[in-house]
């Protein structure tokens, strides 16, 4: 593997280590049976499922944003750029 798949992947664990335990935290009441009750079922697939929700749209907003971040950016550098060069002109 390699290391931006290896980041991608422990990102990934790190995420899903997170939603577990926020639901099993947040979902689970007591530990009087060995068995799931419907309540506990039913919250933490609503619990995860609002984290997966949140992560795409999140995603989907970093997706949009992103070009306009890099263009800016591009043209940041360029201005950069063209003010060094301006001034090693100058001198």
């Amino acid at each position: 593997m390699s290391s931006p798949e290896i980041r991608n992947f422990r990102d990934f664990l790190l995420l899903y280590n997170q939603i577990s335990e926020t639901c099993f935290n947040h979902c689970t009441n007591t530990f009087l049976t060995r068995e799931i009750s419907s309540y506990e079922d039913i919250c933490v697939s609503n619990c995860a499922q609002k984290f997966v929700n949140t992560n795409h749209r999140v995603m989907e907003v970093y997706s949009e944003i992103l070009p306009i971040f890099t263009k800016k950016m591009m043209e940041q550098q360029a201005a950069q750029a063209a003010a060094a060069a301006e001034k090693t002109e100058n001198q």
